[in-house]
């Protein structure tokens, strides 16, 4: 019965959450569109409602994505596609599609990735997505001339890929809920675009991989993200033995 009705709660929870994160882009969508048609305009101002809306659709569009991602995920529906990938690879291909965002906020995004293959089990779409939610989250949250560094060694047993910025950091307070559904920080986070949802589903695919994610950080200072992958069995096996005197 405790676990029916915390089960509940969290239900509830979710369904009041998701519509408060709906409510807003809905209504600045339908006043922006109210406003325009009270009067004739000139086509300049009718441009920069309809980029309003555009704005606020889009934000609208991901956010329902990442609900139904969720939705997926807690009935079961969300399957992923297990092969042996290079997770170098892929993380390299997530640094790339965050370079125009770091570019656009004069941010340094630095990378330090080994050239050779380092495989793992593990669906590349959702591991790409996990990748991207973190440096893009990085990048959101690092002020202007900052750097992000993306990262990737092994450690013998696993892949650890690392995120790391010079942004305006997490306080100790929140560090154990941040992944939690719909949480954003403190103010200063709070005023970014976004629901609250990306490291959530971040947590879910490392869980669904077997790994293990965590965060370290301090206010004004940074924060870094580490994922921890559990190697491909031969290439963990091929790292021990060169270990082995």
């Amino acid at each position: 019965m405790d676990r029916l009705e915390a089960g509940f709660k969290r239900i509830t929870q979710f369904t009041a959450d998701a519509s408060h994160e709906l409510r807003t882009p809905t209504a600045l969508i339908r006043t922006t569109a109210e406003l325009s048609l009270r009067r004739d305009r000139d086509s300049a101002e009718y441009r920069e409602a309809l980029a309003q809306v555009l704005e606020e659709a889009e934000r609208m569009g991901i956010l329902i994505d990442s609900l139904m991602t969720l939705a997926r995920m807690d009935s079961g529906a969300e399957s992923l596609s297990y092969t042996i990938v290079d997770i170098a690879s892929i993380l390299r291909e997530a640094s790339m599609a965050s370079q125009p965002l770091a570019l656009s906020k004069q941010i340094q995004l630095e990378r330090e990735i080994p050239d050779v293959p380092i495989l793992v089990n593990g669906d590349a779409h959702a591991l790409r997505r996990l990748f991207l939610i973190l440096i893009d989250n990085a990048v959101k949250y690092t002020p202007a001339d900052g750097r992000v560094l993306i990262g990737l060694n092994t450690n013998g047993k696993h892949a650890v890929a690392k995120v790391q910025d010079t942004g305006i950091g997490i306080s100790q307070e929140d560090l154990p809920v941040i992944f939690e559904r719909f949480y954003r920080a403190d103010k200063a986070r709070s005023g970014e675009s976004g629901a609250g949802l990306g490291l959530s589903i971040a947590r879910w695919i490392a869980e669904a991989h077997r790994a293990v994610i965590f965060a370290e950080s301090a206010v004004a200072q940074g924060s870094t993200f580490q994922v921890r992958i559990p190697l491909h069995q031969e290439i963990r096996g091929s790292v021990l033995a060169q270990q082995c005197p």
